[in-house]
Parts: structure tokens; C-alpha cells; sequence
């Protein structure tokens, strides 16, 4: 059934009037008439008895009426509803991020975003940047933050934030005692690393390379947390970022080391699959990160 046709009958009905229907829908009132004409040669019935001054419906006519306000009231209920999503009153929004990210910068944002647009659901997913990447591919999340670069023709990365990081070691360590510390040095150190697949892992093992430094021993811990504690309780040397390790810095629990001329940062990203269109929900987060 031809839906155009059904809504020029339906308004018909509804003003039972030719010409009043045609104002409404804004056509011709010989528009209106070949549009009923068209419709009831389709279904094979008279659906409007003609010859009156006022515009009456056949009993055929009747059903097809009621039929057709059921249509359009469910039309317009789904308009609504989507309307509602347009509008930020509902939906949902599953944010995934790697595990300093979802820990330290995400938090502010989730609370806000949830205060603004109480009717969203969300769900913030940790884990590490490979891990991330795999889920934004699967579409189990909306919006991916991470903290590595992720080598993948399919994602688009784009850059979010410079991020600070430092060099920590045990407070009680010689080089500690020392402030500034050598190469050398750092090569002879056990180094508290994140696991493969760390967005961290991958930043410091650039570092490494950078700088020259091929560790005697490594050591993997599955968080940024872990490697903290790690390092605070004598297990080696590592790179991490600032902003996890501010607390246990305050508290002397670790030590920060300086290298002279080296501005220890890395890039944190956001993820994007290029085809995969954003929802509103999506949409508003991101310009609520991006203005930071």
C-alpha cells in the first residue's frame, strides 16, 4: 500500500473535505481527488461516497481510516522516541578507554556528562589499548581513549592530549640520592614495565629506544598502579605518567629522577572506525573532551 496515498486519505477523512484536505497537505484540490481515485483502484474498493456536499467514508472507508490513524499515530510516537535520542533525553553511551585514561582523565567527564543528560545510559570499560581497539572494531564501544598508538588500517587515530610523565625509582635508591641520573645507570636498572599490549608499554619502549637505554631486567606488572606500588617497594625503575603517580609522589613513597634536556611526554588518542557514524550521544561527548 502506497503510504502517500494512504495520508492523503487519511487527511481527507480527517476534514472531511477535499479542499480542506488540500490546504493542509498544501496540493491541488484535483491532486487530492486523483490520489483517492488511484488508491481505491488499487485496493479494489470505494473508500469515499461522492455526490454529497461533505466528503463521507464508505464502511470500507471507515476500516481503512482507523487503520490508517493507528499508522500514523505510531509514525508519529517513532518520531518522538527518535527525537528524544536527537535530543540527549535518552540512549546510550559505552565509553572505552586504556586503564590510566579511564582512571585519572575520564572520571570529571562521565560525572558531567551524566549530570547534563541524565536520561543516557553509560558505561565506562577499561582496559588495555590493544584490548580498546578491538572492542571499537567489534562495536562494543562508542568512543575509544587510549594511550598508545594503535597500528591498524581500519582505525583512524587521532590526537586527544600530551600527557606528562616521569621517572620514578624507590625513594631509597642511590640514584634517587644522586637527583640527576646517567644512562648508564638506567641501563643497569631493573625496569617495571606494563604488559604487551599497553598503550604505556609501547610509549616507554619508544623512550628506551630514544634514549639509549637497553634495561638489564624487565619486569611486567598488569596496570599502571601495579607498577607504582612495584617500583615504591624497591622493584626497579620505571616511566609513568604524572598524573598516576602524583599521590605516592606526595607521600615519598617514590622518587622522580631528572635527565638533563629530556621532556618526558606522550600522546594520548582517540579512536574512530571512519564508516561508522557517531550518535548524538557520541557526538556530545566528544565536543565536551575536546574543549579541554
Amino acid at each position: 500500500m502506497n503510504l502517500h496515498l494512504l495520508r492523503i486519505f487519511h487527511t481527507v477523512g480527517e476534514h472531511s473535505s477535499f479542499s480542506r484536505a488540500a490546504e493542509h497537505l498544501g496540493i491541488s484540490q484535483p491532486a487530492v481527488s486523483k490520489a483517492l481515485r488511484e488508491l481505491e483502484d488499487q485496493l479494489d474498493v470505494v473508500l469515499i461516497e461522492r455526490g454529497a456536499r461533505l466528503v463521507s467514508l464508505t464502511e470500507a472507508g471507515q476500516v481503512l481510516f482507523d487503520y490508517a490513524a493507528g499508522i500514523f499515530a505510531m509514525e508519529h510516537a517513532a518520531l518522538e522516541a527518535l527525537q528524544a535520542y536527537s535530543n540527549l533525553e535518552r540512549g546510550r553511551l559505552r565509553i572505552g578507554a586504556s586503564m590510566t585514561v579511564a582512571a585519572y582523565w575520564l572520571p570529571g567527564y562521565v560525572a558531567d556528562f551524566a549530570q547534563a543528560h541524565p536520561g543516557v545510559s553509560l558505561s565506562l570499560i577499561s582496559a588495555n589499548t590493544q584490548a580498546i581497539a578491538e572492542k571499537l572494531l567489534a562495536c562494543e564501544v562508542d568512543i575509544a581513549l587510549v594511550e598508545g598508538p594503535v597500528d591498524d588500517e581500519r582505525i583512524e587515530s587521532r590526537p586527544w592530549r600530551d600527557e606528562p610523565l616521569l621517572l620514578v625509582v624507590p625513594p631509597d635508591s642511590d640514584m634517587a640520592g644522586a637527583g640527576a641520573v646517567s644512562i648508564a645507570d638506567l641501563s643497569n636498572a631493573t625496569w617495571v614495565v606494563r604488559e604487551p599490549g599497553s598503550g604505556t608499554r609501547e610509549v616507554v619502549n619508544r623512550w628506551l629506544d630514544e634514549l639509549g637505554i637497553q634495561p638489564a631486567r624487565l619486569l611486567e606488572a598488569g596496570s599502571t598502579e601495579a607498577v607504582i606500588q612495584t617500583v615504591a617497594s624497591g622493584g626497579g625503575v620505571s616511566i609513568v605518567p604524572r598524573v598516576s603517580s602524583a599521590d605516592q609522589i606526595a607521600l615519598g613513597k617514590v622518587a622522580t629522577l631528572a635527565l638533563p634536556g629530556v621532556e618526558l611526554t606522550r600522546q594520548l588518542y582517540r579512536l574512530r572506525l571512519p564508516r561508522r557514524p557517531l550518535s548524538p550521544a557520541a557526538l556530545a561527548f566528544e565536543a565536551m573532551i575536546a574543549t579541554d
